[in-house]
Protein backbone atom coordinates (compact mmCIF):
# COMPACT_ATOMS: atom_id res chain seq x y z
CA UNK A 1 0.00 0.00 0.00
CA UNK A 2 1.28 3.44 -0.88
CA UNK A 3 -0.01 6.66 0.62
CA UNK A 4 -0.57 9.84 -1.28
CA UNK A 5 1.00 12.57 0.87
CA UNK A 6 -1.60 15.06 -0.32
CA UNK A 7 -4.55 13.93 1.82
CA UNK A 8 -5.07 11.78 4.86
CA UNK A 9 -8.06 9.98 3.36
CA UNK A 10 -6.63 9.04 -0.03
CA UNK A 11 -4.91 5.74 -0.57
CA UNK A 12 -3.53 3.98 -3.59
CA UNK A 13 -3.87 0.22 -3.47
CA UNK A 14 -2.09 -2.14 -5.75
CA UNK A 15 -1.51 -5.87 -5.97
CA UNK A 16 0.85 -7.85 -8.09
CA UNK A 17 -0.37 -10.55 -10.50
CA UNK A 18 -3.54 -11.01 -12.60
CA UNK A 19 -7.03 -11.87 -11.38
CA UNK A 20 -9.80 -13.76 -13.20
CA UNK A 21 -11.36 -11.60 -15.86
CA UNK A 22 -14.83 -11.88 -14.34
CA UNK A 23 -13.66 -10.13 -11.20
CA UNK A 24 -12.34 -7.26 -13.27
CA UNK A 25 -15.72 -6.78 -14.96
CA UNK A 26 -17.48 -7.06 -11.60
CA UNK A 27 -15.38 -4.31 -10.04
CA UNK A 28 -15.85 -2.11 -13.11
CA UNK A 29 -19.60 -2.56 -12.90
CA UNK A 30 -19.63 -1.71 -9.19
CA UNK A 31 -17.49 1.35 -9.82
CA UNK A 32 -19.76 2.65 -12.57
CA UNK A 33 -22.81 2.09 -10.37
CA UNK A 34 -21.27 4.01 -7.46
CA UNK A 35 -20.20 6.83 -9.76
CA UNK A 36 -23.76 7.12 -11.08
CA UNK A 37 -25.11 7.32 -7.52
CA UNK A 38 -22.61 10.06 -6.67
CA UNK A 39 -23.78 12.18 -9.61
CA UNK A 40 -27.44 11.60 -8.80
CA UNK A 41 -27.12 12.21 -5.05
CA UNK A 42 -24.11 14.43 -4.32
CA UNK A 43 -22.92 14.60 -0.70
CA UNK A 44 -22.86 18.21 0.45
CA UNK A 45 -21.88 17.32 4.02
CA UNK A 46 -18.48 18.82 4.81
CA UNK A 47 -15.76 16.40 5.81
CA UNK A 48 -14.78 16.99 9.45
CA UNK A 49 -11.16 16.52 8.53
CA UNK A 50 -11.42 19.43 6.11
CA UNK A 51 -12.45 21.67 9.02
CA UNK A 52 -8.86 21.55 10.28
CA UNK A 53 -5.90 22.79 8.29
CA UNK A 54 -4.07 19.48 8.31
CA UNK A 55 -0.46 18.95 7.39
CA UNK A 56 -0.09 16.26 4.78
CA UNK A 57 0.27 12.63 5.74
CA UNK A 58 3.84 11.63 6.40
CA UNK A 59 4.99 9.97 3.15
CA UNK A 60 7.60 7.86 4.93
CA UNK A 61 6.09 6.76 8.27
CA UNK A 62 2.35 7.04 8.96
CA UNK A 63 2.98 6.75 12.70
CA UNK A 64 4.44 10.26 12.81
CA UNK A 65 2.31 11.93 10.15
CA UNK A 66 -0.72 14.20 10.20
CA UNK A 67 -0.37 17.37 12.21
CA UNK A 68 -2.84 20.25 12.27
CA UNK A 69 -2.24 23.95 12.55
CA UNK A 70 -4.31 26.45 14.49
CA UNK A 71 -7.95 26.91 13.31
CA UNK A 72 -7.55 30.52 12.10
CA UNK A 73 -5.29 29.26 9.33
CA UNK A 74 -7.97 27.05 7.82
CA UNK A 75 -8.98 29.63 5.25
CA UNK A 76 -5.44 30.08 4.00
CA UNK A 77 -3.70 27.72 1.62
CA UNK A 78 -1.03 30.11 0.37
CA UNK A 79 1.84 28.05 1.70
CA UNK A 80 4.31 25.63 0.17
CA UNK A 81 4.77 22.28 1.83
CA UNK A 82 7.76 20.01 2.16
CA UNK A 83 9.16 17.26 4.36
CA UNK A 84 12.34 16.26 6.11
CA UNK A 85 13.87 13.99 3.51
CA UNK A 86 15.44 10.58 4.18
CA UNK A 87 19.22 10.73 4.66
CA UNK A 88 19.17 14.51 4.25
CA UNK A 89 19.81 17.25 6.75
CA UNK A 90 17.50 20.09 7.67
CA UNK A 91 19.07 22.55 5.24
CA UNK A 92 18.95 20.16 2.27
CA UNK A 93 15.32 19.31 3.06
CA UNK A 94 14.47 23.01 3.11
CA UNK A 95 16.29 23.59 -0.15
CA UNK A 96 14.07 20.96 -1.79
CA UNK A 97 10.93 22.97 -0.96
CA UNK A 98 9.61 24.66 -4.15
CA UNK A 99 10.50 28.35 -4.32
CA UNK A 100 13.17 28.11 -1.63
CA UNK A 101 16.43 29.98 -2.22
CA UNK A 102 19.76 29.51 -0.48
CA UNK A 103 19.28 32.83 1.32
CA UNK A 104 15.88 31.66 2.59
CA UNK A 105 17.37 28.38 3.82
CA UNK A 106 20.12 30.13 5.75
CA UNK A 107 17.69 32.57 7.35
CA UNK A 108 15.31 29.81 8.48
CA UNK A 109 18.06 27.46 9.68
CA UNK A 110 19.82 30.18 11.65
CA UNK A 111 16.50 31.36 13.08
CA UNK A 112 15.60 27.94 14.46
CA UNK A 113 19.06 26.52 15.20
CA UNK A 114 19.19 27.60 18.84
CA UNK A 115 15.69 26.27 19.53
CA UNK A 116 15.60 22.85 17.84
CA UNK A 117 18.10 20.03 18.23
CA UNK A 118 19.34 19.32 14.70
CA UNK A 119 19.94 15.66 15.54
CA UNK A 120 16.21 15.18 16.22
CA UNK A 121 14.84 15.71 12.70
CA UNK A 122 13.22 12.58 11.27
CA UNK A 123 12.28 11.72 7.70
CA UNK A 124 8.69 12.56 6.87
CA UNK A 125 8.17 15.39 9.36
CA UNK A 126 6.28 18.23 7.73
CA UNK A 127 7.46 21.73 6.85
CA UNK A 128 5.41 24.71 5.66
CA UNK A 129 6.64 27.96 4.21
CA UNK A 130 4.80 31.17 3.36
CA UNK A 131 6.34 33.56 0.81
CA UNK A 132 5.52 37.15 -0.16
CA UNK A 133 5.26 38.31 -3.77
CA UNK A 134 9.04 38.80 -3.90
CA UNK A 135 9.84 35.26 -2.76
CA UNK A 136 10.80 36.35 0.74
CA UNK A 137 9.81 34.07 3.61
CA UNK A 138 7.10 35.62 5.79
CA UNK A 139 6.39 32.57 7.90
CA UNK A 140 7.76 29.08 8.53
CA UNK A 141 6.34 26.15 10.53
CA UNK A 142 8.11 22.94 11.51
CA UNK A 143 5.81 20.36 13.10
CA UNK A 144 7.52 17.25 14.53
CA UNK A 145 4.25 15.79 15.87
CA UNK A 146 0.56 16.57 16.29
CA UNK A 147 0.96 18.73 19.40
CA UNK A 148 4.23 20.58 18.86
CA UNK A 149 5.13 23.27 16.38
CA UNK A 150 8.03 25.65 15.94
CA UNK A 151 7.17 28.86 14.13
CA UNK A 152 9.16 31.69 12.58
CA UNK A 153 7.20 34.87 11.69
CA UNK A 154 8.72 37.95 10.12
CA UNK A 155 8.39 40.90 12.47
CA UNK A 156 7.10 44.17 11.06
CA UNK A 157 9.24 46.06 13.57
CA UNK A 158 12.59 44.34 13.14
CA UNK A 159 12.15 42.80 9.70
CA UNK A 160 13.63 39.55 11.04
CA UNK A 161 12.13 36.11 11.45
CA UNK A 162 11.23 35.71 15.12
CA UNK A 163 10.74 32.36 16.81
CA UNK A 164 7.77 31.11 18.82
CA UNK A 165 6.96 27.71 20.30
CA UNK A 166 3.57 26.15 21.00
CA UNK A 167 2.63 22.78 22.44
CA UNK A 168 -0.91 21.59 22.98
CA UNK A 169 -1.78 20.02 26.36
CA UNK A 170 -1.59 16.22 26.39
CA UNK A 171 -2.73 13.33 28.54
CA UNK A 172 -0.04 11.19 30.16
CA UNK A 173 -0.64 7.43 30.25
CA UNK A 174 1.48 4.64 31.69
CA UNK A 175 1.41 0.94 30.91
CA UNK A 176 3.37 -2.17 31.79
CA UNK A 177 4.75 -4.46 29.09
CA UNK A 178 5.77 -7.88 30.37
CA UNK A 179 6.47 -11.24 28.83
CA UNK A 180 8.88 -14.06 28.12
CA UNK A 181 11.79 -13.94 25.73
CA UNK A 182 11.78 -16.25 22.73
CA UNK A 183 14.74 -16.05 20.38
CA UNK A 184 16.01 -12.55 21.22
CA UNK A 185 14.60 -9.73 23.31
CA UNK A 186 14.37 -7.50 20.26
CA UNK A 187 12.46 -10.16 18.30
CA UNK A 188 10.19 -10.88 21.25
CA UNK A 189 9.25 -7.21 21.55
CA UNK A 190 8.91 -6.77 17.79
CA UNK A 191 6.22 -9.48 17.70
CA UNK A 192 3.99 -7.43 20.01
CA UNK A 193 1.73 -4.97 18.22
CA UNK A 194 1.50 -2.64 21.23
CA UNK A 195 5.29 -2.17 21.34
CA UNK A 196 6.43 0.64 19.07
CA UNK A 197 9.82 0.72 17.39
CA UNK A 198 10.83 3.55 19.71
CA UNK A 199 10.03 1.52 22.84
CA UNK A 200 11.90 -1.49 21.50
CA UNK A 201 15.00 0.56 20.78
CA UNK A 202 14.87 2.32 24.15
CA UNK A 203 14.57 -0.98 26.04
CA UNK A 204 17.42 -2.58 24.12
CA UNK A 205 19.63 0.45 24.74
CA UNK A 206 18.78 0.43 28.45
CA UNK A 207 19.35 -3.27 29.08
CA UNK A 208 22.30 -4.05 26.83
CA UNK A 209 24.59 -2.18 29.21
CA UNK A 210 23.76 -4.68 31.98
CA UNK A 211 23.24 -7.96 30.15
CA UNK A 212 25.31 -9.81 27.59
CA UNK A 213 22.49 -10.98 25.33
CA UNK A 214 24.92 -12.96 23.17
CA UNK A 215 26.00 -15.24 26.02
CA UNK A 216 23.61 -14.90 28.98
CA UNK A 217 20.10 -14.65 27.46
CA UNK A 218 17.91 -17.77 27.30
CA UNK A 219 14.43 -18.59 26.06
CA UNK A 220 11.97 -18.29 28.91
CA UNK A 221 13.76 -15.34 30.54
CA UNK A 222 11.28 -12.64 31.49
CA UNK A 223 11.14 -8.89 31.03
CA UNK A 224 9.02 -6.12 32.57
CA UNK A 225 8.84 -2.55 31.27
CA UNK A 226 7.05 0.59 32.51
CA UNK A 227 6.34 2.99 29.66
CA UNK A 228 5.08 6.56 29.92
CA UNK A 229 3.45 8.02 26.79
CA UNK A 230 1.56 11.15 25.77
CA UNK A 231 -1.82 11.19 24.04
CA UNK A 232 -3.67 13.99 22.29
CA UNK A 233 -7.38 13.47 21.65
CA UNK A 234 -6.86 9.72 21.83
CA UNK A 235 -3.85 9.65 19.53
CA UNK A 236 -0.47 8.49 20.77
CA UNK A 237 2.36 10.99 20.38
CA UNK A 238 5.51 9.39 18.93
CA UNK A 239 8.20 8.72 21.50
CA UNK A 240 7.72 8.64 25.24
CA UNK A 241 9.87 7.39 28.09
CA UNK A 242 10.83 3.98 29.41
CA UNK A 243 10.76 4.71 33.13
CA UNK A 244 11.76 1.21 34.21
CA UNK A 245 13.00 -2.00 32.62
CA UNK A 246 13.87 -5.27 34.30
CA UNK A 247 15.19 -8.58 33.04
CA UNK A 248 15.19 -11.87 34.93
CA UNK A 249 17.10 -14.80 33.47
CA UNK A 250 18.47 -18.20 34.33
CA UNK A 251 22.03 -16.99 33.79
CA UNK A 252 21.70 -13.21 33.71
CA UNK A 253 19.94 -13.07 37.09
CA UNK A 254 17.66 -10.16 37.97
CA UNK A 255 18.63 -6.75 36.62
CA UNK A 256 16.82 -3.40 36.85
CA UNK A 257 17.31 0.00 35.27
CA UNK A 258 15.59 3.30 36.10
CA UNK A 259 15.19 6.54 34.17
CA UNK A 260 16.77 9.63 35.77
CA UNK A 261 15.87 13.11 34.59
CA UNK A 262 16.89 16.56 35.79
CA UNK A 263 14.89 19.79 35.56
CA UNK A 264 16.71 20.70 32.34
CA UNK A 265 15.32 18.37 29.63
CA UNK A 266 18.58 18.78 27.71
CA UNK A 267 20.83 17.73 30.59
CA UNK A 268 23.47 15.20 29.57
CA UNK A 269 22.71 13.32 32.81
CA UNK A 270 19.20 12.37 31.67
CA UNK A 271 19.60 8.62 31.07
CA UNK A 272 19.06 5.11 32.43
CA UNK A 273 21.05 3.96 35.46
CA UNK A 274 21.32 0.84 37.59
CA UNK A 275 19.98 0.85 41.15
CA UNK A 276 23.40 1.94 42.44
CA UNK A 277 23.57 4.88 40.04
CA UNK A 278 25.88 3.41 37.41
CA UNK A 279 25.40 4.62 33.84
CA UNK A 280 24.40 2.03 31.24
CA UNK A 281 26.99 2.59 28.53
CA UNK A 282 29.75 0.32 27.33
CA UNK A 283 31.84 3.25 26.14
CA UNK A 284 34.12 4.90 28.67
CA UNK A 285 33.84 8.27 26.96
CA UNK A 286 32.50 11.36 28.70
CA UNK A 287 30.35 13.82 26.77
CA UNK A 288 32.25 17.07 26.14
CA UNK A 289 29.38 19.17 27.56
CA UNK A 290 26.82 19.01 30.36
CA UNK A 291 23.90 20.00 28.17
CA UNK A 292 22.97 18.40 24.85
CA UNK A 293 21.61 20.71 22.18
CA UNK A 294 22.99 19.92 18.75
CA UNK A 295 22.92 22.85 16.35
CA UNK A 296 24.69 21.09 13.49
CA UNK A 297 25.31 17.41 12.82
CA UNK A 298 28.17 15.54 11.18
CA UNK A 299 28.19 15.34 7.37
CA UNK A 300 27.69 17.58 4.38
CA UNK A 301 25.80 20.74 5.19
CA UNK A 302 25.23 24.31 4.05
CA UNK A 303 27.49 26.50 6.18
CA UNK A 304 25.41 28.93 8.28
CA UNK A 305 27.70 31.88 7.43
CA UNK A 306 29.27 31.25 4.02
CA UNK A 307 26.33 29.43 2.47
CA UNK A 308 28.73 26.96 0.88
CA UNK A 309 28.13 23.22 0.96
CA UNK A 310 30.96 21.22 2.51
CA UNK A 311 31.73 18.44 4.97
CA UNK A 312 31.08 19.38 8.57
CA UNK A 313 33.63 17.13 10.25
CA UNK A 314 32.15 17.23 13.73
CA UNK A 315 29.11 18.03 15.85
CA UNK A 316 28.15 21.46 17.14
CA UNK A 317 26.81 21.63 20.70
CA UNK A 318 24.98 24.88 21.39
CA UNK A 319 25.38 26.31 24.86
CA UNK A 320 25.97 29.35 27.02
CA UNK A 321 29.15 31.38 27.03
CA UNK A 322 31.61 30.08 29.61
CA UNK A 323 30.01 26.66 30.21
CA UNK A 324 32.56 23.91 30.93
CA UNK A 325 34.04 21.79 28.14
CA UNK A 326 35.33 18.34 29.17
CA UNK A 327 37.96 15.98 27.81
CA UNK A 328 36.02 12.95 26.58
CA UNK A 329 38.85 10.59 27.64
CA UNK A 330 42.33 10.65 29.14
CA UNK A 331 45.11 11.93 26.90
CA UNK A 332 47.73 14.57 26.22
CA UNK A 333 47.02 18.07 24.94
CA UNK A 334 48.95 18.45 21.69
CA UNK A 335 47.66 21.89 20.74
CA UNK A 336 45.90 24.79 22.44
CA UNK A 337 45.70 28.15 20.71
CA UNK A 338 44.01 30.44 18.20
CA UNK A 339 43.48 28.99 14.72
CA UNK A 340 41.69 31.38 12.37
CA UNK A 341 38.12 30.39 11.54
CA UNK A 342 38.28 27.63 14.18
CA UNK A 343 38.83 30.20 16.88
CA UNK A 344 40.43 28.97 20.08
CA UNK A 345 41.13 25.32 19.33
CA UNK A 346 42.21 22.46 21.57
CA UNK A 347 43.44 19.06 20.37
CA UNK A 348 43.88 16.05 22.67
CA UNK A 349 45.63 12.84 21.58
CA UNK A 350 44.45 9.71 23.36
CA UNK A 351 46.22 6.45 24.16
CA UNK A 352 45.09 4.68 20.97
CA UNK A 353 46.21 7.57 18.76
CA UNK A 354 42.70 9.00 18.31
CA UNK A 355 42.53 12.80 18.43
CA UNK A 356 39.60 14.88 19.68
CA UNK A 357 39.09 18.48 18.59
CA UNK A 358 37.40 21.28 20.56
CA UNK A 359 36.78 24.51 18.59
CA UNK A 360 35.43 28.07 19.10
CA UNK A 361 36.42 28.04 22.77
CA UNK A 362 36.16 31.10 24.97
CA UNK A 363 39.18 30.17 27.08
CA UNK A 364 41.50 27.28 27.96
CA UNK A 365 41.79 25.45 31.27
CA UNK A 366 44.91 23.54 30.21
CA UNK A 367 47.89 24.02 27.91
CA UNK A 368 49.83 22.13 25.24
CA UNK A 369 51.82 19.23 26.69
CA UNK A 370 49.53 18.71 29.69
CA UNK A 371 48.14 15.28 30.56
CA UNK A 372 44.39 15.32 31.19
CA UNK A 373 41.87 12.84 32.58
CA UNK A 374 38.56 11.88 31.09
CA UNK A 375 35.89 14.24 32.41
CA UNK A 376 38.40 16.95 33.31
CA UNK A 377 37.44 20.52 32.43
CA UNK A 378 39.83 21.57 29.68
CA UNK A 379 38.17 24.74 28.36
CA UNK A 380 35.16 27.03 28.41
CA UNK A 381 32.55 27.19 25.68
CA UNK A 382 32.67 30.27 23.46
CA UNK A 383 32.13 31.82 20.04
CA UNK A 384 35.60 32.66 18.77
CA UNK A 385 36.56 32.38 15.10
CA UNK A 386 33.86 32.03 12.44
CA UNK A 387 30.80 31.43 14.56
CA UNK A 388 27.14 32.47 14.69
CA UNK A 389 26.95 32.17 18.49
CA UNK A 390 28.23 30.30 21.54
CA UNK A 391 28.80 26.64 20.77
CA UNK A 392 31.37 23.86 20.85
CA UNK A 393 32.47 22.21 17.63
CA UNK A 394 33.58 18.72 18.67
CA UNK A 395 35.39 16.43 16.26
CA UNK A 396 36.99 12.97 16.39
CA UNK A 397 39.81 11.92 14.06
CA UNK A 398 40.93 8.29 14.04
CA UNK A 399 43.73 7.02 11.78
CA UNK A 400 43.56 10.25 9.82
CA UNK A 401 39.80 10.07 9.14
CA UNK A 402 36.96 12.05 10.68
CA UNK A 403 34.31 10.02 12.50
CA UNK A 404 30.74 10.90 13.40
CA UNK A 405 30.70 11.57 17.17
CA UNK A 406 26.98 10.75 17.33
CA UNK A 407 27.75 7.12 16.48
CA UNK A 408 29.87 6.74 19.59
CA UNK A 409 28.25 6.23 22.98
CA UNK A 410 29.21 8.95 25.42
CA UNK A 411 27.86 9.65 28.89
CA UNK A 412 27.86 12.53 31.35
CA UNK A 413 29.28 10.47 34.23
CA UNK A 414 29.96 6.77 34.87
CA UNK A 415 28.30 6.99 38.31
CA UNK A 416 25.83 9.45 39.84
CA UNK A 417 27.24 10.95 43.04
CA UNK A 418 26.34 13.51 45.68
CA UNK A 419 23.07 15.40 45.24
CA UNK A 420 22.42 13.72 41.91
CA UNK A 421 22.51 10.26 43.46
CA UNK A 422 20.19 11.36 46.27
CA UNK A 423 17.74 12.71 43.71
CA UNK A 424 18.04 9.50 41.70
CA UNK A 425 17.10 7.45 44.77
CA UNK A 426 14.00 9.60 45.25
CA UNK A 427 13.07 9.12 41.59
CA UNK A 428 13.53 5.35 41.94
CA UNK A 429 11.06 5.31 44.82
CA UNK A 430 8.58 7.30 42.75
CA UNK A 431 8.93 4.93 39.79
CA UNK A 432 8.43 1.86 42.01
CA UNK A 433 5.23 3.48 43.26
CA UNK A 434 4.08 4.06 39.69
CA UNK A 435 4.81 0.41 38.92
CA UNK A 436 2.46 -0.69 41.70
CA UNK A 437 -0.30 1.73 40.72
CA UNK A 438 -0.08 0.81 37.04
CA UNK A 439 -0.14 -2.91 37.87
CA UNK A 440 -3.26 -2.41 40.00
CA UNK A 441 -5.06 -0.68 37.15
CA UNK A 442 -4.23 -3.64 34.92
Amino acid sequence: MQRNPGRIDRFIFYKEGNRPQRLVFLFMAIGLFMLALWFLFPDDTPDDRDAVDAMSVNPFDPYIGYASLVPEETASADYVEGWILPYKGFEDSLLAVPGMTLANVLEIANGIRDQVDFSKFYAGEALRVWFDENGKVTRFVYRPNIVTYHTLIRSEKTGRLEYSFTRYPTEMRRRIIAGEMQGTLNASLAQRSEVTTWIRQAVNNALEGMISFNTDARNGDTYRILVEEEFYKGRRIPGGRVLFASYTGKIAGHRETFWYEEDDPKSAYNAHYTVDGKALASSGLRLPVDRIHITSTFGFRIHPITGQRHLHNGVDYGGRMGEPVYAVAAGRVVSAGMDGASGNKLIIRHIDGTETYYLHLNSFATRAGSVVKGGQIVARLGSTGRSTGPHLHFGIKRQGKWENPLRIKMIAAPVLTGDRFERFKREMRTIRGLLEKTAEKG
